[in-house]
């Protein structure tokens, strides 16, 4: 039990190992979590004003997150959002590092005008991988307001002519705004780490995200831009020394989309057409990624990942294949539900849980 959460296995499996032509041991399995820590600077007071002062404290929720990510879970690949430079550069890169061999890859979001604080407290995105099982090929980044060969002509001239109905954070309306100028004033980013599981040879490019919080066209964009680059990458690691595949190649999506099942990014993912006017917009990535784990569960494993007060919902996703990973096991979602119903809160981060988010965790068998 984790405070309350099982790690549930999806179907019984005979065994976490399978045997080769040759008789020789192959662990064909590989655990990846995607989890929202909760920068420290959006702990913002009108929002968490149902979470006691102590749980609040930066310091608190660190040591439970240390323990969450390097004890309970410690997956063999964690996709990380709203982590700040700061504590990346100083804590985890040099621990992880140190004493558990793992790699990692990070960027961090430019500041936006607004910022106050030093740019090193802005947060951002990371990719932590298990280098025993996993063998480093590359890595790169994108900011998603960087549209130049994203788009092509009449694709840009949409998003010009395309009006956004912009609200404060409250959702009150505060005017409109064309979609291309809002896309250039968000300072979203993504990361893209290509890895090759040793005792398989499998290569996969492995994709952690974190989208805008509104605005679903701005969202939807946001998908698209990271798909394109995906397609590149893959198509750089063909061509490369790797020896591998269109058919070979394998792709694990992750992140916070700020977005629920049924919606246009969810959508797009699932490979629906996205009418851009009279344009249709196909998901480049569909022949990779089909499926999210929450389409292989029970719906009553997740009721949330999200516990931010007021707003509550799935928002944290897995995206892949099915004919390249199977998943054998997932965290139930459900217990942190029950917990909360329980003891009568409003909302995370308590005593137990250090963000507002929880963890999506799984366990893929590579196919």
């Amino acid at each position: 039990m984790l405070f309350g959460r099982r790690l549930l296995p999806i179907k019984k499996i005979a065994s976490n190992l399978r045997r080769n032509s040759s008789k020789t041991l192959i662990d064909d399995k590989f655990t990846l979590l995607t989890y929202n820590l909760l920068s420290p600077y959006y702990m913002w007071p009108q929002v968490y004003t149902y979470v006691p002062d102590e749980y609040k404290d930066w310091k608190y929720r660190h040591r439970l997150l240390e323990n969450e990510l390097l004890s309970r879970y410690r997956a063999d690949i964690m996709c990380l959002q709203e982590l700040t430079a700061t504590d990346y550069y100083q804590y985890w890169e040099p621990v992880i590092d140190r004493d558990f061999n793992y790699g990692s890859k990070y960027i961090a979001k430019p500041p936006p005008q607004y910022w106050k604080r030093e740019p090193s407290d802005m947060d951002g995105v990371g990719i932590f991988y298990n280098l025993n099982k996993f063998d480093y090929i590359s890595s790169s980044s994108v900011y998603l307001n960087d549209l130049i060969g994203s788009f092509d002509l009449n694709e840009l001239s949409y998003l010009k002519s395309k009006m956004v109905k912009l609200t404060d954070g409250a959702g009150n309306p505060t005017g409109e705004q064309a979609l291309l100028e809002v896309l250039r004033n968000r300072n979203q980013v993504g990361l893209f780490v290509s890895l090759k599981h040793k005792d398989t040879g499998t290569i996969f490019v492995v994709v952690n995200t974190h989208l805008y919080w509104k605005y679903d066209e701005v969202k939807l964009t946001q998908c698209i831009i990271i798909m394109r680059r995906l397609a590149k990458i893959i198509n750089t690691l063909l061509v490369g020394e790797h020896d591998t595949t269109y058919s070979k190649m394998k792709v694990l999506f992750a992140g916070d989309l700020n977005s629920p099942r049924d919606s246009s990014v969810v959508k797009f993912l699932r490979g629906e057409i996205v009418k851009y006017d009279n344009l249709d917009i196909a998901n480049p990535l569909r022949p990779y990624l089909n499926r999210c784990v929450f389409e292989d569960v029970s719906a009553d494993l997740f009721e949330h990942t999200c516990y931010s007060g007021k707003l509550k919902g799935i928002f944290d996703y897995i995206w892949y294949h099915n004919k390249d990973f199977e998943l054998t096991k997932i965290l139930s979602g459900a217990d942190v539900s029950k917990e909360l119903r329980n003891s009568n809160e409003f909302g995370l981060p308590n005593k137990n849980h250090p963000s507002d988010h929880i963890p999506v965790l799984g366990e893929f068998k590579i196919l």
